[in-house]
């Protein structure tokens, strides 16, 4: 046999032993080429030799930097089994003829029809020209190209098979980015229906996904600086992973993440963009107010068309994701405490109530726990600082509580705790107070009150447990420092009594029905000289029984009432006297009380002015007495109205001295014109020398600053002698005159005009 050289300089040979002998010792293309990237080609042929030359022919050729995987068939019906196996073929070149005559023609059909693969391209072989009508059969079974065995040489092989793998390239890109569209459409309205991060991070990866064409792994950060508040373990955080970032959830990424991952986030924070990298690509997904990162790891550089169609998705993620954190920011603050992020006092409600429907047999209570003078520290250190120690109170609340135990923020410093019995012990969470808390750099020691209602004394309703507890933590209240109080019945009889006197009172107040005053005489010893009158208020209820003041005084100031009774007794006690003055009794000044409350009105020193006008009384015919509970409010308000209503002429007593909690550097900074001693020193002044020497000091220390003094509680006739020894000469009591009536006080006063 001789060898040729045809035009293309391509060795052709006939059946040459030798050449085929070089041929068979060659590994076989299709199991080296085994690269992902391959082009697979499917050779369909039932002559070994084509299959032999074919190889050889496609040695090491590259196709726009991909090389080629060959599949080699050598029947219509073995083709077709590798066409379903491996339905990424590119390109498969069929002989017409193998099993059948027409064999091929029906594989064509077969994969065009039956399998669906359009976008792989046919390239019909055959060794006898003019068997099929050329045209005909491209036209009908859409076919890349039609040659005769011969005319396939080396050359023209790579090209047809070139021009035929990015023909397909070209119709499998069209198609992705048809799908892309569809996927990106379909997700885009299933993402924007979504609630939950938890689902948007799902849905976000299994779409990016569908869109890439394969499995990939990833995490979604995302960072909430108002959802956080003083947590240590703020910071942006894995929210979701996939792959091998899935076990990473919860963490911050500072804590799981290499440097060179870091590197890439910071970028894409910095940038607020997208940023596509070698191996990875990052979606910047935040809002106005969060900070989010999508990462994905494909393991190599997205092609241009994929990339587009990412960038694509990308921008209707961030609507999504904006729309999501929008949901989860609003249900954030509808069930929870920003500041502690526990639950607030509608979820704790909630979660009680889903409890107590389990029926459960182990003992619960509910409690109810504040601090005690917490508003100290506000008012001292300013509301950051209160801020900072309640997230600090909550995190201590929940390392002393027991597992399973729920903790809520009720409001304010206030926390609501439910669970078992055993788990909620008042000794345990006093003791986690012992320890200091360290704010801004200040030391506060603070102390716990709690309040308590078990769930068997309840009515199986939430509300009603709280109620319970509210009334429990009340009595503790009463108590100084820490302290414990367990809810019992005759706290709620007492309770609905109190709503009771309320409800009476409020009615009082209205129509102006059983309240009335009663005045007692200060009288000044020796001489029995009036120095003044003291406006006492009294009730009498619809029930015709007198309430003691004790009882719904109290209650007036909690409620803001003792602002309307204030005004009323201020304006009555000013008629009253300019009766008296008017019948002649002009040596005397009405004394009125006015409660810590009325200072938190803006407009306190304008109504008694007012008050004075409109009775046509001299301001220094009144005093008000006031008590040491005015350093419980705004003292730089109560200075104020104190100063000024001495400017008009108002003369101020402070009642109830020694007492009432007034410190001598608070005594000093109030302005003072009168001082009442409280009763109780008065009723032991002959008990022992300690206790005289004691009054003693008060009535020179008031003398010393031009103050005067007035004895609350004489009763007896040692007690006044007493003070006449230490020349205290003022005195107020039933010893001199019990309170008395309008009309029996002008009886009273009658031989003394």
């Amino acid at each position: 046999m001789t060898d040729t050289i045809d035009p293309d300089n391509t060795l052709v040979s006939d059946r040459n032993d030798e050449i085929l002998s070089f041929i068979d010792e060659q590994p076989r293309i299709d199991e080296i080429s085994s690269d992902k990237k391959a082009w697979y080609v499917l050779i369909a042929d039932d002559d070994e030799e084509v299959h032999h030359a074919t190889a050889f022919a496609l040695r090491g050729v590259m196709i726009d930097t991909r090389p080629i995987r060959l599949l080699r068939a050598y029947s219509a019906t073995e083709a077709e089994s590798m066409l379903k196996a491996h339905p990424n073929v590119a390109v498969a070149m069929l002989d017409v003829v193998m099993e059948t005559p027409d064999a091929g023609l029906k594989l064509v059909d077969v994969i065009r029809t039956k399998l669906g693969l359009r976008n792989l391209r046919i390239v019909l072989r055959t060794g006898q020209p003019g068997y099929a009508p050329e045209l005909d059969v491209i036209k009908a079974y859409d076919i890349n190209d039609y040659r005769t065995k011969s005319e396939l040489t080396q050359t023209r092989m790579v090209t047809t098979l070139t021009s035929a793998v990015r023909a397909y390239q070209q119709l499998e890109e069209i198609q992705a980015v048809n799908r892309g569209m569809d996927s990106i459409s379909r997700a885009a309205n299933k993402l924007f229906r979504l609630h939950r991060m938890q689902d948007f991070a799902q849905g976000l990866f299994a779409h990016m996904a569908e869109i890439l064409g394969t499995s990939v792994s990833g995490l979604l950060c995302i960072e909430r600086p108002d959802f956080n508040g003083d947590d240590d373990d703020s910071g942006l955080k894995i929210h979701y992973g996939t792959g091998q970032y899935a076990p990473l959830m919860g963490c911050t990424v500072t804590q799981r993440l290499n440097a060179d991952m870091l590197r890439s986030i910071r970028r894409c924070i910095a940038a607020r963009t997208h940023i596509f990298e070698a191996d990875r690509f990052l979606l910047w997904l935040g809002a106005s107010k969060t900070d989010a990162i999508a990462v994905f790891n494909p393991g190599e550089a997205l092609s241009p068309t994929v990339r587009k169609l990412v960038e694509m998705f990308a921008a209707n993620l961030t609507v999504g994701f904006e729309n999501v954190d929008l949901i989860e920011r609003l249900n954030f603050f509808a069930h929870y405490d920003p500041l502690t992020r526990l639950p607030n006092r509608g979820r704790f409600l909630d979660q009680v109530n889903e409890d107590l429907l389990a029926h459960r047999e182990n003992p619960r209570v509910l409690a109810v726990a504040d601090l005690v003078r917490f508003s100290e520290v506000n008012d001292a250190l300013g509301y950051r600082c209160g801020d900072s120690l309640l997230v600090l109170v909550a995190k201590r609340l929940r390392t002393a509580l027991g597992p399973g135990t729920l903790l809520a923020r009720l409001s304010g410093d206030s926390f609501g705790i439910f669970g078992q019995e055993a788990w909620i012990d008042f000794n345990v969470l006093r003791h986690a107070f012992e320890a200091p808390f360290f704010v801004h750099g200040h030391s506060l020691q603070m102390q716990i009150r709690l309040g308590m209602a078990s769930v068997d004394d309840g009515k199986g309703n939430a509300l009603e447990l709280l109620r319970n507890a509210n009334m429990a933590l009340g009595e503790a209240h009463l108590s100084i420092g820490s302290a414990c109080a367990h809810y019992t019945t005759e706290l709620s009889e007492d309770a609905q009594l109190r709503i009771g006197i309320l409800h009476s009172l409020r009615a009082a107040i209205d129509f102006q029905r059983g309240l009335s005053l009663q005045f007692q005489p200060l009288v000044e010893i020796p001489g029995n000289t009036i120095r003044g009158v003291e406006a006492l208020l009294r009730w009498r209820n619809e029930s015709g029984q007198m309430v003691v003041p004790a009882r719904f005084i109290p209650l007036a100031e909690r409620t803001g009432m003792i602002c309307e009774l204030g005004r009323w007794v201020l304006e009555s006690a000013l008629s009253r006297l300019a009766l008296w003055q008017s019948l002649g009794h002009k040596g005397f000044y009405i004394s009125v009380n006015v409660s810590s409350v009325q200072f938190r009105e803006d407009d306190l020193v304008d109504k008694v002015r007012h008050a004075l006008e409109d009775n046509d009384v001299a301001p220094s015919s009144l005093v008000l007495e006031v008590n040491g509970s005015i350093y419980v409010e705004d003292r730089p308000k109560v200075l104020k109205h104190l100063q000024r209503l001495r400017h008009i002429g108002v003369k101020i007593a402070l009642d109830d001295f020694g007492t009432g909690g007034v410190s001598l550097d608070q005594l000093m900074e109030l302005p003072l014109d009168i001082i009442k001693i409280d009763q109780s020193f008065v009723q032991r002044i002959g008990a022992s020398r300690m206790n005289l020497a004691i009054v003693r000091s008060m009535v020179e220390l008031a003398c010393e600053s031009g103050i005067e003094v007035v004895a609350e509680g004489v009763e007896t006739a040692e007690q006044m002698q007493a003070l006449i020894g230490i020349e205290c000469h003022t005195m107020q009591g039933f010893h001199l005159c019990r309170p008395l009536s309008a009309e029996q006080l002008d009886s009273w006063l009658q031989p003394r005009i």
